[in-house]
C-alpha cells in the first residue's frame, strides 16, 4: 500500500524485532503506519540469536528454532553442567525476521519501505538520504545501537562489543566461557544453530581491548576443533544504556532505548516487549505497560 500523502499517524524506523512486533500490534488498526528499514532484506542482523523464555508468548514456532535445556559453563579450567527448567532456544536473525515479516506484510493500514535510510527527524518529520519527506503523530525509534532517533534526542549511549564466527560445524552443546582475568566482565559464547554454530565473544571495550577479546574467541574455536576463516568475523556494539523510553510524542523501543542486558547482551525479547508495549499505549493511553516496566528492572 503506498500513502500518496506522505502522512502517517505512526512511523517505525527499524524492522527489527522490536519494529516488527510494534507494526503487528498495530496492523489493521485505524492509524497508518510506514515502517523503514535501512537494508535491503528484512532479518538480518550480527547477532548470535539466543531466545529465552521471555519471548515464549510471541509464537516464534519450534521448527524455526533449535532449543537447549543443557547448558555448559566453564568458568576457567572448571566445568559445570545445569540444566534449565525454561530452556533456551536459537534461530537465525534472518528466519526471525521473516516469521514476523509475514504477520504484517498484507496489512492494509502499513507501508514498508526497505533499502531506506533515515538521515535527520525535524519539525515531526523523518528525512531520508534520498531526500523523501514523511510526517507522523508518533514516531518510533527501533533503530538498534546506533539509532538516529536516540541521537535525536541527544542521549548518550553505552556499549559493549560482541565479536562472532559462523562456524559450518554443528554441534549439540550450548557453551558458556567465563575468564575473569582474560575477559573480566565478559564471556564467550557457543549457540547451536541448525546449519551453522555461532561462537562469539561478548565484552566491555573499556576493560579489554578488541585484540584481546578476538585472541580469546580463536583459541576457544580452535581448542574445540572448530574450522573459521577470520575475514569472516563479524562485530556488533550492544547498547545497554537505558535512559526511558518516551519523550513526548517519540518512544525508543529495543536497543534503541538501551533495553538490553549488561551482564549477557539479551536484547530479542526485551525488543519484542518493548514493541509490543509501545503500540499498546498508542493504541491505548491509559495501557499501564506493565509488561515493560518488569524488564526495565530486569
Amino acid at each position: 500500500m503506498i500513502n500518496k500523502s506522505e502522512e502517517y499517524d505512526v512511523i517505525i524506523i527499524g524492522a527489527g524485532p522490536a519494529g516488527l512486533e510494534c507494526a503487528r500490534q498495530l496492523r489493521d488498526s485505524k492509524l497508518s503506519l510506514l515502517l523503514i528499514e535501512k537494508n535491503k532484506t528484512i532479518g538480518p542482523k550480527t547477532c548470535a540469536g539466543g531466545l529465552t523464555n521471555l519471548t515464549s508468548g510471541f509464537g516464534i514456532p519450534n521448527d524455526l528454532t533449535r532449543s537447549f535445556a543443557l547448558q555448559k559453563l566453564f568458568i576457567k579450567d572448571h566445568k559445570y553442567e545445569i540444566t534449565l527448567a525454561h530452556p533456551l532456544r536459537t534461530i537465525t536473525r534472518l528466519e526471525l525476521g521473516q516469521y514476523q515479516l509475514e504477520k504484517i506484510v498484507d496489512s492494509k493500514n502499513i507501508t514498508i519501505l526497505i533499502n531506506t535510510v533515515v538521515s535527520k527527524i525535524k519539525d515531526s518529520r523523518v528525512i531520508t538520504l534520498d531526500n523523501k519527506t514523511f510526517k507522523y503523530k508518533y514516531l518510533i525509534g527501533a533503530d538498534g545501537a546506533n539509532s538516529v532517533v536516540r541521537k535525536h534526542l541527544k542521549l548518550r549511549s553505552n556499549f559493549y562489543n560482541g565479536l562472532y564466527y559462523d562456524v559450518p560445524k554443528v554441534t549439540d552443546d550450548f557453551v558458556w566461557f567465563v575468564d575473569p582475568e582474560l575477559l573480566k566482565t565478559g564471556y564467550v559464547w557457543m549457540f547451536p544453530h541448525k546449519h551453522h554454530t555461532s561462537i562469539g565473544v561478548y565484552y566491555n571495550p573499556v576493560l579489554v581491548n578488541a585484540k584481546s577479546a578476538k585472541e580469546v574467541l580463536e583459541k576457544f574455536i580452535v581448542d574445540r576443533d572448530m574450522i573459521f576463516s577470520p575475514k569472516d568475523i563479524k562485530g556488533a556494539q550492544i547498547n545497554y544504556n537505558y535512559e526511558g523510553y518516551k519523550f513526548n510524542n517519540i518512544y525508543l523501543a529495543g536497543e534503541a532505548a538501551g533495553l538490553v542486558s549488561r551482564a549477557t547482551g539479551e536484547g530479542i525479547s526485551f525488543a519484542l516487549i518493548s514493541g509490543k508495549e509501545i503500540a499498546k499505549k498508542i493504541l491505548n493511553p491509559e495501557h499501564k505497560m506493565n509488561e515493560l516496566r518488569k524488564i526495565i528492572k530486569i
